[in-house]
């Protein structure tokens, strides 16, 4: 790693000194893959900045073998490490001296690290090119530092991008749903102020939509431009969708808004956005929260079409989904999660040797630990879960959807009733004096549903409707991740039921329950669902996105009042200026008739 301050101009650091201090102490005494857990010493709304969570946004992307990257705008270097992780080179450029020195002291072993400081204007590259650029949040700041458009700005980057190199670029929308829900921006904190595009501001910041972002593209002849919707938004995204694969009204609700601390909340993102799809998906590009942009001037193909993530849960069992055209990958978002995946594979053995089918299959591959030396004794082996790639409409959860909404209840039961026997038939039953699941949670059972409840040896709980697709009258199963030994088929069932929400559409869920004699168990399967959540759960994290849930109208209706009064404030400010103009039109008018007088009376004379 190497501090680069040969374009340094001293100015004062955007961080204040005491906050400095904290952050600079806690990246001095712990490693990257501690920050999360250690992240209360300095700040959980730091929670961007320090946690997997925040690299997000790139920890799935494929760069290219061998490339370059030049990052402009390093703010704490929560994404610098994964570019070093996937680059050969990478050059991080950030004019805050403060911020900078983080970023080297929390990457001091990244030898293919140099981080220059200084403004971008100032700094001679000296001919290099890149086969990468990032701004991920930075170019409306970039921009008003170099006090020019990010048009203009982009134009710079020609010079330093190689001919079939790409730009990635990250925004949020200023029309992005959560600012209607009342979510105040990130510049000036304030609620609707970006719907307004700033108007009533004295300080302004520049904004972008949709289509702004392919004109300042295509002004700069980037013919290749493919957009992705990362949710909440760019900073911690949990899904990314993109053009070949944009949300449904059923399946928006798999990420939890990122609402920012003490704002109130006038309506739920969610539920806005389950509304403008029913109207006209391709609405949701107008209104995707932000925006990640990978741009060249030289066709590409695009790799992957949708993203998601497990960012509630522990991390040692985040994993990264990635849909292709073809393929579904599935992932580790690092080494922590490598027993968890390492489960995942034997779980798919557990239902291949029971005769079940599934969708995921174990690619095997040889890397070399130094990919320049190719030692042939340093191969390490390297193991991916990978499945075809199947279209949604042949979801389990689907079909049953859809045979409720045809009201033919006869093969809606026929398929479920298929579904429960496949559970009982994926593993061997347990002798009757085995300990079950529910002792090993202190969850209370009775000797009667110890014998009615059908205990299999190995309880795959996550054979469930949204887990398995239906092709030709056969299950195929995907994304067995979790298995808890004694468990009974019955609560997999009941988990398949409860989980699966768009049922409750078409059907009262307690009608299923009693047809399988699963409502006597409620209580029992309530608490053992609990205990399950609870291992699994991150609780910093579900804190962190369950801090601001509440909706406050009074305290949105106050903003509007002081948006209200700005305006007027503004509108006055706008008559007063025009009364002086007309007083001092008038006055120079009545100056002008002096003169023409004197000279009049001076001929005279």
């Amino acid at each position: 790693m190497k501090l680069n301050l040969e374009y340094y101009i001293s100015k004062e650091s955007n961080i204040p000194k005491t906050e400095y201090k904290v952050i600079e102490k806690f990246v001095s005494k712990y490693k990257e893959k501690e920050y999360e857990e250690k992240m209360v010493e300095i700040d959980s709304n730091k929670l961007q900045h320090f946690s997997t969570l925040g690299q997000n946004i790139l920890n799935w992307y494929s760069f290219k073998e061998n490339s370059s990257v030049l990052e402009i705008g390093g703010n704490l270097g929560e994404l610098t490490g994964i570019l070093c992780q996937n680059s050969k080179q990478v050059i991080t450029i950030e004019e805050d001296l403060k911020r900078a020195e983080l970023i080297s002291k929390r990457h001091k072993d990244k030898e293919n690290l140099e981080i220059i400081v200084g403004d971008f204007d100032n700094i001679d590259f000296k001919g290099m090119k890149f086969d990468y650029i990032t701004l991920i949040g930075s170019l409306p700041y970039v921009s008003k530092t170099a006090k020019i458009s990010s048009q203009e700005f982009i134009s710079k980057l020609d010079s330093l991008l190689k001919p079939d190199g790409k730009l990635l670029i990250a925004v949020d929308n200023r029309f992005g749903m959560k600012y209607f829900a009342g979510n105040p921006d990130s510049y000036l904190n304030k609620k609707f102020v970006t719907l307004l595009n700033y108007n009533n501001e004295p300080e302004k910041i520049e904004t972008y939509t949709r289509q702004k972002l392919i004109d300042i593209l295509d002004l700069n002849n980037y013919k290749a431009k493919k957009f992705y919707y990362p949710l909440p938004d760019y900073r911690i995204p949990n899904i990314i969708f993109s053009d070949l694969e944009l949300p449904k009204y059923n399946n928006i609700g798999k990420y939890i808004p990122n609402y920012s601390e003490n704002s109130t909340i006038l309506i739920d993102e969610i539920d806005l956005f389950r509304e403008v799809l029913k109207e006209n998906e391709n609405m949701f590009t107008f209104f995707a929260n932000s925006f990640l942009i990978e741009a060249s001037k030289e066709e590409f193909n695009q790799e992957y079409k949708f993203i998601s993530y497990n960012n509630v849960r522990k991390p040692q069992y985040r994993l990264i989904t990635k849909i292709g055209n073809e393929y579904v990958d599935k992932e580790r978002v690092d080494e922590n999660s490598i027993n968890h995946y390492n489960n995942i594979i034997s779980n798919l053995e557990i239902l291949k040797n029971a005769g079940i089918k599934t969708l995921d299959e174990i690619e095997e591959s040889v890397d070399w630990i130094d990919s320049e030396k190719k030692i042939e004794s340093e191969k390490i082996k390297k193991v991916k879960i990978k499945s075809k790639y199947v279209e949604q409409e042949k979801l389990l959860s689907v079909i049953l959807n859809k045979k409720l909404e045809e009201n033919n209840l006869d093969e809606f039961y026929k398929i479920l009733d298929n579904f429960f026997d496949t559970i009982k038939k994926s593993s061997d039953k347990i002798d009757e004096q085995e300990k079950t699941i529910f002792e090993e949670y202190n969850i209370e059972l009775s000797e009667e549903y110890r014998k009615e409840l059908n205990f299999l040896k190995h309880g795959l709980w996550d054979m469930t409707l949204k887990n398995c697709f239906y092709i030709n009258d056969e299950f195929y199963f995907f994304d067995q991740e979790w298995k808890s030994d004694n468990m009974p088929a019955e609560y997999i069932l009941y988990r398949s039921i409860i989980y699966t929400i768009s049922l409750r559409r078409f059907i009262d869920i307690n009608d299923i329950l009693v047809k399988y004699g699963l409502e006597k168990y409620l209580d029992i399967f309530q608490k053992l669902d609990e205990k399950l959540q609870e291992e699994i759960r991150e609780n910093k994290i579900w804190k962190y996105f369950s801090k601001n849930r509440q909706f406050d109208i009074d305290k949105t209706k106050e903003e509007l009042i002081n948006l209200r009064i700005r305006n007027t404030d503004k509108d006055q400010k706008i008559k007063h200026l025009e009364n002086k103009i007309d007083e001092l039109e008038n006055k120079n008018i009545l100056v002008r008739f002096k003169r023409k007088v004197s000279r009049w009376i001076r001929r005279k004379k």
